[in-house]
């Protein structure tokens, strides 16, 4: 991205916007639509060592021309022709030239599926479906609401791994016990222990697309749950894709995401472990993990990215690009929050005051009638 390109329309020169759920740059003006050619034919896997050189880094990097937000400090390039008006992190219009920098540039595109009219609808769907927001929460966020498609970046990771371990394995055993109970009889019961043995070995895991988030501008909660893109659609990283649309720039570099990765890999290394010690219980105590034929994609994946204000605060959303998804905050009625509180203390009161009553009625004692006896008096 070492350069701003312009895609012009082939019938009426105006500029080309790529077109959600298509191969294709699209013309606002005329309608006409162009086909992005196929480029590369796969997506290439790099070899991290390449990148993880600094000796031979630079060789391999390009510069980037991008801009800065001075609310959130994040950094994003533009696609073709495109001039920065907002944020489309935080919605803030202050955004400033940055200086161009060296930067792995991306190698993986996943396009657009869904375009601004579907993830409106997403949104709204999503706003309205907040039980415990305010009553005017969707009049007053759909109108308010601004939608940026922006291209995010993360790094996926392939491995192999080899890992030695030892431990304990568990086997489980049933034995009677006597015990005394609380009126003093003796009583049996079958109690269940565990043998202990040593426990070594090795195993191999392969590591397959370990998804890692490129960028700390997003809020991560709502991120990590977007992660239900469907990568097979992954495309070679063609400038045209971006033509009407931002990309972000990392600020988590090739280094510190693959830290991030091998903590990932841990609890599927671990079910590997327990399940190579066999047994009915498991405990590692040691492992020795080896990385071996480490590969990594810098992948852009689609994101909406929104923002709305109610009563003087912003209140951001994701909509997943791929499949529409919608993560975000929203505020809490205080007046639904009480209102519930109230029910349910009256409720509880009731159970409580029926319990009461129920237990009255079953404890007290109704007194018997006195009948005199004429019979009775004439024997005493």
């Amino acid at each position: 991205m070492s350069q701003v390109l312009r895609y012009p329309c082939e019938q009426c020169g105006a500029k080309l916007e790529f077109r959600p759920g298509t191969n294709a740059l699209h013309c606002p003006y005329c309608g006409h639509d162009q086909e992005i050619g196929p480029g590369t034919a796969t997506v290439e896997e790099l070899d991290i060592n390449a990148y993880l050189d600094r000796a031979r880094l630079d060789a391999v990097l390009e510069s980037d021309h991008a801009v800065h937000c001075n609310q959130c400090a994040a950094e994003f390039t533009l696609g073709a022709n495109e001039e920065a008006t907002r944020c489309p992190f935080c919605g803030s219009n202050v955004v400033v030239p940055t200086d161009a920098e060296k930067r792995i540039p991306p190698n993986a595109v996943l396009p657009f599926a869904t375009d601004r009219r579907v993830a409106r609808e997403k949104y709204k769907d999503w706003v309205t479906s907040r039980f415990w927001a305010p009553n005017d929460l969707k009049r007053l966020a759909l109108a308010h609401a601004g939608l940026d498609g922006v291209y995010v970046p993360y790094w996926t990771y392939d491995s192999d791994t080899l890992t030695h371990y030892t431990g304990l394995r568990g086997e489980n055993y049933w034995e009677t016990e006597t015990y005394t109970d609380s009126e003093g009889r003796t009583q049996t019961r079958q109690v269940m222990r565990t043998r202990w043995y040593p426990a070594a070995g090795t195993v191999h895991v392969h590591f397959d697309d370990v998804l890692v988030l490129g960028s700390d501008k997003l809020p991560p909660e709502y991120a990590q749950a977007l992660n239900t893109w469907e990568l097979g659609g992954l495309a070679p990283y063609q400038p045209q894709y971006l033509s009407g649309f931002q990309a972000a720039r990392y600020d988590r570099d090739l280094a510190t995401c693959w830290g991030t990765a091998t903590e990932m890999m841990q609890p599927h290394i671990d079910t590997a472990i327990r399940q190579d010690i066999g047994g009915d219980q498991q405990q590692i105590h040691h492992k020795d993990t080896h990385y071996s034929d480490v590969t990594f994609k810098h992948v852009l994946l689609p994101i909406w990215s929104g923002a709305y204000r109610y009563r003087g605060r912003s209140w951001r959303f994701l909509v997943n690009g791929q499949t529409g998804e919608v993560r975000g905050e929203a505020p809490i009625s205080f007046w639904k929050v009480l209102l519930a509180v109230l029910l349910g203390l009256i409720v509880v009161g009731g159970l409580i005051a029926l319990l009461s009553q129920r237990e009255s009625t079953s404890s007290g004692t109704v007194p018997n009638p006195t009948i005199e006896s004429p019979a009775l008096e004439t024997w005493r």
